[in-house]
């Protein structure tokens, strides 16, 4: 997971919308290649996106069937590598965060757990694109032969 990650996340005022914003800026401070990016800052900017996330595999995080990230990335036409549910992980967890101010345990639950799926999201990501990689490399070879 060496290439540069920029994890667009919900800014609900929901629960869920504040474990996906401390998951992702949590993720941010403890990896050095993963940058925290704020979708309300896009959806402000008629045409454009923050340059945040140029040269950057951009991982939509959404907190409800809304999608708001997605939808507001789309229109910027931004690419997505990877969207992820973080409502169905928290349900999987069989988590209900509660609190929209401040994380209850369920929440410091949710965040942890999220936090879990996404950096192994980004690692089997990673795995795939090594392994095109070795494909094309290995078609290289054989079109020279």
């Amino acid at each position: 997971m060496n290439d540069k990650i920029a994890l667009v996340s919900c800014s609900g005022l929901s629960p869920l919308g504040l474990v996906v914003r401390a998951a992702t800026v949590e993720l941010a401070l403890d990896n050095e290649n993963i940058v925290a990016a704020c979708i309300t800052e896009y959806s402000a900017q008629p045409n454009q996106c923050s340059p945040i996330l140029e040269d950057a595999k951009v991982v939509s995080i959404t907190g409800c069937t809304d999608d708001c990230v997605s939808t507001i990335l789309k229109e910027k036409d931004v690419d997505i590598v990877k969207n992820i549910d973080a409502e169905s992980i928290v349900k999987e967890n069989d988590l209900n965060p509660n609190d929209s101010v401040r994380l209850d345990d369920d929440g410091e639950k949710a965040v942890k757990a999220l936090k879990d799926y996404i950096l192994k999201e980004l690692e089997q990501e990673d795995e795939v694109e090594e392994e095109e990689i070795d494909t094309e490399i290995e078609e290289l070879k054989h079109m020279k032969n």
